[in-house]
């Protein structure tokens, strides 16, 4: 099937210094990383070295006529996935590489006169380099040879890494997928491939469907197993497996697939024939069957179709509740016919986002497009078990760096996604320097940040010093550093609880309904300024406030992956003894408490666990800030 395909794979493996000596092939491919960090050199027609550093879940294109050499420095085995196009292929169906040293390289081939004259070199000297490689194709690196290091502007265009890449499908509890094709990796428009990396959860399933563009599709399993099956002409199933890691397998043209993941899920990647490829699903929320009226479901399969779904309420119901769905987009609406939360569900998604695009207000229709299904999606919040909430952790929760080493190891990388974490400790103690310094680092090297600024403590100028010290780079380059992180810093002024709450529900709301809107980390400095001055005595709805905040603080982190960061200032205790502020009601609402204090004396700060889901209570540690 490869070979009446085109289609060429193959697989890289090299231990701790191994070196994939310089080729080209015959063909155009795409290699994904399978496991293992290492460097890569690619030298592109007429071009200069690009010297890559690559990684698990990186996706590279690679075109014809590109020189590349691959290296592992790192103690794992570095696997490289190459899947292409192999239709003007030395032989259909595989790849062949042409070496340019070693002891098959090109210039084995020629005489000693040809290679003088190529390199003007004389005759010993020509002997000498064309001989003195015996190793075929890898070779293990002598470690006196210092091999170049990776920029990281050279990644810019040349590779996507899959894991991290916005996502293109994201079914809470199914699964999620990422294609590559010209928009997030333009290589691909001149491979003349495109691609993708689907990871099912446990059990779920990627419903049937086809490739309407006449392209192949082949699928290296990555990680898990599951069942797949293909049904081919006259309805005919040509294929009924069970696929695990390591298996490949093609999908002719027009042939539906569909696979079901086992308990412990399915991961894979696939290369189609085209670069920007085109699927028709006939199952789930943009289902073809969707697409046919009722009287011709009701005459394909038999006169005794019954209605399946429900009438749910018109859209206009929820006018008042959310301001996207206004009167311009119920009119947008209507003109396809669609009047309820039911007409809206099998309607095709995709034609209805197209259908925008000539439209003025195109981006405020997408709005309320992407609002309607975060309302279908709240409704219907699925059950998850305990896999499923541990592969939720690993894929959707990483970790933020704060800039600080130590505070980071103490954390085991920094504050994580989906968690709240409370700084306490007394006046001067180094709360809203950490703050400052996580919102640094993040808006420089990660993305959007909320900071929610209770006492006008938020400081411009220490965000340029904390910048400028973690950038390292010369004055002329700070600058542009500097707007860049600080374009990423979105700061609200609150001075009261109402003010916050107002601030929480517009920014849930912008997540919820901003198609392409992330946060990746909120500051509130400090919440015990808001809150304390509400409590006290047997003022009941004090408490109800506090508890309403700590709730849409939780929400946020973990419907959002986003890490949360508050402040708290310390009160006397029992004995004279310090405590957190705001007491047990609010003693529960965060996921880690760490507590803050300052040598005045060293200017050395100290941060000590008080509270953590799965770390010792007591671990501490040093840290400086600029």
């Amino acid at each position: 099937m490869l070979r009446q395909g085109n289609i060429g794979a193959g697989k890289l493996a090299l231990e701790k210094g191994g070196l994939a000596l310089p080729r080209y092939s015959d063909s155009a491919k795409v290699a994904y990383v399978l496991q293992g960090n290492g460097v890569a050199g690619i030298v592109l027609p007429e071009k200069e070295e690009k010297v890559l550093s690559i990684k698990t879940g990186d996706a590279i294109a690679l075109p014809f006529g590109v020189i590349t050499w691959w290296y592992n420095k790192e103690d794992t085995e570095l696997i490289v996935l190459f899947l292409g196009d192999t239709k003007t292929a030395h032989k259909p169906g595989s790849f062949t590489d042409f070496f340019l040293t070693g002891s098959n390289g090109i210039f084995t081939g020629f005489s000693t006169e040809f290679v003088c004259r190529a390199w003007d070199i004389d005759e010993a000297t020509a002997k000498q380099l064309v001989g003195s490689q015996t190793g075929n194709g890898i070779i293990k690196v002598d470690g006196g040879v210092k091999m170049p290091e990776p920029n990281k502007d050279h990644r810019n265009g040349m590779a996507l890494n899959c894991l991290d890449a916005p996502l293109d499908v994201d079914i809470k509890g199914g699964g999620r997928v990422v294609v590559l094709n010209t928009k997030n990796l333009p290589l691909v428009g001149e491979v003349g491939l495109g691609a993708d990396l689907v990871r099912l959860d446990g059990n779920a399933m990627c419903s049937p469907g086809f490739s309407c563009d006449s392209a192949l599709q082949v699928t290296y399993i990555v990680r898990g197993s599951g069942r797949a099956q293909i049904v081919g002409v006259d309805g005919k199933r040509v294929l009924e497996t069970t696929v695990k890691a390591g298996n490949l397998f093609i999908v002719p043209r027009f042939f539906v697939v569909s696979k079901i993941s086992d308990n412990d899920g399915l991961e894979w990647f696939s290369i189609i024939s085209t670069p920007n490829p085109i699927f028709t699903h006939m199952a789930g929320r943009t289902s073809a069957w969707k697409a046919l009226s009722a009287g011709v479901l009701q005459a394909s399969f038999n006169p005794l179709w019954l209605e399946t779904t429900e009438k749910m309420g018109a859209l206009k119901s929820l006018k008042e509740e959310y301001a996207i769905i206004d009167a311009n987009f119920l009119q947008f609406c209507a003109s396809h016919g669609i009047f309820s939360v039911e007409d809206f569900l099998v309607h095709d998604v995709y034609t209805l986002v197209a259908s925008t695009e000539q439209l003025s207000n195109s981006y405020r229709l997408k709005q309320g497009i992407n609002q309607l299904l975060s309302i279908i999606e709240t409704c219907h919040q699925p059950w998850m078990n305990g896999l499923m909430l541990l592969e939720d952790r690993k894929q959707n929760k990483r970790c933020l760096s704060t800039g600080c080493e130590s505070f980071d190891m103490l954390l085991r990388g920094g504050l994580h996604e989906g968690h709240v974490t409370e700084l306490v400790g007394p006046s001067s103690s180094g709360k809203t320097q950490v703050c400052f310094q996580a919102a640094s680092n993040v808006a420089m090297k990660l993305g959007s940040v909320v900071f929610i600024d209770s006492g006008n403590s938020f400081s411009p100028t220490r965000i340029q010093q904390i910048v400028a010290y973690i950038s390292g780079s010369a004055e002329n380059k700070i600058n542009g550093i500097l707007q860049q992180a600080m374009r990423n810093i979105d700061c609200h002024a609150v001075f009261d609880i109402y003010a916050l709450l107002n601030v929480l529900h517009q920014l849930k709301l912008k997540l919820k309904s901003q198609t392409g809107y992330q946060v990746r980390l909120i500051i509130v400095d400090s919440i015990s300024s808001l809150i304390a001055p509400i409590l006290g005595g047997s003022n009941a709805q004090g408490h109800a406030l506090m508890v309403s905040v700590g709730y849409l603080l939780k929400e946020l982190a973990d419907r959002h992956n986003i890490a949360l960061v508050v402040t708290n200032h310390m009160v006397g205790g029992e004995g004279g003894t310090l405590k957190p502020a705001l007491g047990e009601s609010w003693k529960n609402v965060p996921h880690v408490r760490l507590q803050l204090s300052q040598d005045h004396a060293r200017n050395i700060y100290a941060v000590q666990i008080l509270r953590h889901p799965y770390m010792a209570s007591g671990r501490n540690a040093n840290f400086m800030i600029p």
